[in-house]
């Protein structure tokens, strides 16, 4: 947003300029001769174009932030569906659970698989239901 506020500070700036350059044209002094006129129109195009610039670098900064609060309004409205029940993650209506790990350090939402064995080291398995994590490769008790 920082730059929102200095693109508007900027035009702030620019605008004062152009509004001076008007206030001395309009004063319709004699000292202003042609030649100082055009000078002066001259340089009010010029600030305002350049405020025409700044005001759409402005947009463009604004439609950004306004992508970025909609992608994380989005995200904030799936999160709310989920919640953390037995050590893992349920969405509503959903019976497969989400590993905690992948989705706490790296966002990520992921399906574990449903096993009734675990698995040891030596290749030798013995009955206890779990839920693993292909990506990660944790393990979590199923209660």
């Amino acid at each position: 947003m920082s730059g929102v506020f200095a693109s508007t500070a900027a035009a702030i700036g620019i605008i004062d300029k152009a509004v001076s350059i008007t206030q001395k044209l309009s004063d319709n002094s004699p000292e202003l001769d042609k030649a100082t006129l055009k000078l002066e129109l001259a340089n009010l195009m010029v600030e305002l174009a350049s405020v025409k610039m700044e005001v759409i670098s402005l947009q463009a900064l604004v439609f950004d932030a306004e992508q970025k609060n909609k992608v994380l309004e989005e995200k904030l409205k799936d999160n709310e569906t989920f919640v953390f029940k037995s050590g893992v993650y349920w969405k509503a209506g959903d019976d497969t659970a989400f590993c905690p790990k992948c989705w706490e350090n790296d966002g990520k939402k992921l399906h574990m698989l449903s096993l009734d064995e675990q698995f040891t080291s030596f290749g030798d398995s013995y009955a206890k239901p779990n839920w693993y994590c292909r990506v990660c490769r944790t393990t979590f008790d199923r209660i």
